[in-house]
């Protein structure tokens, strides 16, 4: 008599507990394709044509009331799936015979007769065209090249800056440290746009304007107070045994900074890293206000020729987009190890 109460207590707590699980995996799975579906709308308008995003006969979704869960599916489906691809490969010479049949083309009284008979000719558009036009027709190499020279530069020169200061905060005790600390982190408070134009008249008093120097000091010097923070609660917690250790046998403060501190902070230097790396690579406010050529434009600069004021090419702008998250992704990936240790160990002292 008791093994059943027993039995179906336990088999109502199974179900119940089954039933969470599967509420839980239904809102995570919800949360990821919310999450997902606007990175796969921008790899979608990437194949697509250049200069448009919708097709002639783009789906209408039903008026209020009276869609189904169908057209939904459909609606959805449509906004990230090209399908638009595919019936270019059906009819490949439809551009071909209507150039052949207009004569307004070879019009001789229209400046544009010539721009519109070479449009009218081109080749139908491959599902890489958007891809192969960024690197052929455009400067889009040039200012990739660009932002990996300052995002690097500015990344390194501002981890070094940023652990040579977080050092003097961690072992060293001098007159105002605690106000020097405390007032550099309040920095982190001010907006960005208040500091343009402070750090626009610093670099053209040092003659850097449009340069990558300039653009580089400027870079450098935004991320110190975040990099400081985290470095110096890293470096507490090494133990200062250890360089102690290294100056009994020879080593100076120097040395001992570089050969003993530096590889036991991999994990805090690479958050710094990556942290200096990521802001300066999707940087446009301290980019466009320092630089004018445009040869020198790092890709957050290039990319808004794409969308202009009477001609948005939103394939090109897309497709961009997608090959400049490349090197920050493979960047993060790589040093997600180093990322999940530097965050656990530099908030634990002792």
């Amino acid at each position: 008599m008791l093994l059943l109460p027993r039995g179906f207590s336990m088999s109502k707590s199974l179900s119940k507990r089954f039933l969470q699980l599967s509420v839980i995996h239904l809102l995570l799975t919800a949360a990821c394709i919310t999450a997902i579906f606007p990175v796969a709308r921008v790899v979608s308008i990437s194949f697509r044509n250049t200069d448009t995003v919708a097709t002639s006969d783009a789906f209408n979704f039903p008026p209020r009331g009276e869609a189904t869960f169908g057209d939904y599916v459909e609606f959805f489906s449509q906004a990230v799936i090209p399908y638009e691809l595919f019936e270019v490969k059906e009819t490949p010479d439809t551009t071909v015979t209507v150039v052949e049949e207009d004569p307004i083309l070879v019009d001789p009284d229209d400046p544009f007769a010539s721009l519109d008979e070479l449009d009218a000719v081109d080749a139908p558009r491959k599902w890489y065209s958007n891809y192969t036009d960024l690197f052929t027709k455009h400067l889009f190499a040039q200012w990739i090249y660009n932002s990996l020279v300052i995002s690097f530069s500015a990344a390194f020169i501002g981890v070094f800056l940023a652990a040579t200061a977080a050092y003097a905060f961690a072992r060293f005790s001098f007159p105002g440290k605690k106000l020097a600390g405390g007032f550099l982190f309040t920095t982190q408070m001010i907006p960005a746009p208040m500091m343009i134009i402070p750090v626009y008249l610093v670099v053209k008093s040092l003659n850097l304007g449009n340069t990558y120097a300039g653009l580089v000091l400027a870079m450098s010097v935004t991320t110190l107070p975040f990099s400081i923070m985290v470095l110096k609660g890293y470096f507490e917690t090494v133990p200062k045994s250890l360089e102690d250790a290294a100056r009994v046998d020879g080593c100076s403060p120097i040395s001992a900074f570089f050969r003993i501190l530096l590889p036991l902070s991999t994990p805090a230097l690479a958050i710094a890293f990556l942290f200096s790396f990521t802001s300066a690579w999707t940087d446009f406010l301290l980019a466009s206000t320092l630089i004018d050529d445009v040869e020198l434009r790092p890709w957050t600069l290039g990319i808004m020729e794409f969308s202009g004021n009477f001609d948005a090419r939103w394939g090109l702008f897309a497709a961009g987009s997608v090959v400049i998250a490349i090197p920050s992704m493979m960047l993060f990936l790589y040093s997600a190890k180093y990322v999940v240790s530097g965050l656990t160990l530099g908030g634990v002292k002792g």
